[in-house]
């Protein structure tokens, strides 16, 4: 009994205090900055308010043990006892501001396993023999044919495990030809196959960077000029989409849906542009869809600012529809991941005709 009577009064006193900030603090506090985009603290708050409204308990997570103390320390600290990450993003100048913002959380989601990039492939060693390579385009790609769907990979040698016999570490999972690009044609061709004109680069935006000399950090660059050139060319393009994988491993990414696996994919927006807003609408759109047509299978929508990388841009800000979508991970085979991108779409099919789950503004 007298347990419980403490717990009662901490929590009672908790709740005064909070109500009392809010009431009496000359700056206005919101609830969503208060609690702030973590799905894990959101359960927290929900959990210390359930003691006193036994209703919100409908509303939590089941089959997840709470603990008044470590989600009280949580809520009021954004340090998670169950995630000690949590604890050096709250201790480490500017590490929160580098870290990748869950936006929307997909099953499974929170800050244990955000999406990590993979380090650079050692001086672009997945180039055999320093061959020299072309920046001309081929000759097909010039014709312009009123495309609706422009697809390219800025990491463009980014590959699988599976797709490369003998290769065990995950930070050499790089190769010139079995790489993203594989998937980024196949989704060219199931658009095609639902009516919508889709053009898939064919430019190695690596091998430029390693012809010109420039840095992998410059990626993005090289990639931009590529979609620029895309844009004059190809008047009537409307979505631009950018495909990546991601460097955890398959526990992480991989997903069973209709007794079949697939590889899991994320949506990345860049928060630092005119744009945001709109390709963040066109991220969550998709996401959504795919809950509903494939549950589990995305990991969510991701923000980044300057911090995070490219200066929070990503080629975004020339389009208004512009994604970066990451399709699964290092262990991810081959059949996983064209599962996942002919998910992919029938969702941005939908999307396209009209079709789509929209997010209510």
């Amino acid at each position: 009994m007298l347990k419980l009577a403490a717990k009662f009064f901490v929590t009672v006193t908790a709740l005064f205090c909070l109500v009392s900030l809010i009431a009496f603090s000359s700056v206005k506090i919101s609830l969503l900055s208060f609690i702030g985009n973590d799905p894990s603290r959101t359960d927290s708050f929900l959990y210390v308010m359930s003691l006193e409204n036994q209703a919100l308990k409908s509303v939590l997570p089941e089959g997840h043990k709470r603990s008044f103390g470590k989600d009280a320390l949580e809520l009021f600290t954004n340090i998670n006892l169950r995630n000690m990450k949590s604890f050096l993003i709250s201790e480490i100048p500017g590490l929160n501001a580098a870290t990748p913002k869950i936006i929307v959380a997909g099953k499974g989601t929170d800050f244990t396993n955000l999406p990590i990039e993979s380090p650079p492939p050692a001086d672009f060693d997945v180039y055999e023999g320093g061959e020299e390579y072309s920046e001309e385009k081929p000759e097909e790609e010039l014709q312009t044919r009123d495309h609706a769907v422009f697809i390219y990979s800025t990491h463009n040698t980014e590959s699988f495990l599976p797709m490369l016999p003998g290769v065990k570490n995950p930070n050499l999972a790089w190769h010139k030809e079995k790489n993203v690009t594989l998937l980024g044609q196949r989704l060219g061709k199931k658009l095609e196959e639902k009516g919508i004109k889709t053009l898939v680069n064919n430019k190695d935006i690596q091998g430029i960077l390693k012809k010109r000399g420039m840095g992998y950090e410059q990626s993005y660059t090289a990639s931009r000029e590529v979609v620029v050139e895309a844009m004059k060319q190809n008047k009537q393009v409307q979505y631009y989409i950018d495909i990546h994988r991601d460097s955890l491993r398959r526990a992480v990414t991989t997903t069973t849906v209709n007794g079949e696996k697939f590889a899991k994919c994320l949506f990345v927006v860049g928060e630092a542009h005119p744009n945001y807003e709109k390709n963040l609408e066109f991220a969550t759109n998709l996401h959504h869809s795919i809950q509903k047509k494939y549950p589990g299978l995305s990991r969510g929508v991701f923000g980044k600012t300057k911090a995070g990388g490219n200066n929070g841009v990503y080629n975004q800000d020339l389009s208004e529809n512009s994604l970066l979508i990451e399709i699964g991970g290092v262990d991810n085979t081959e059949e996983e991941l064209n599962r996942t991108v002919d998910a992919l779409a029938d969702v941005i099919s939908d999307y396209y005709w009209g079709e789509s789950v929209e997010v209510n503004k």
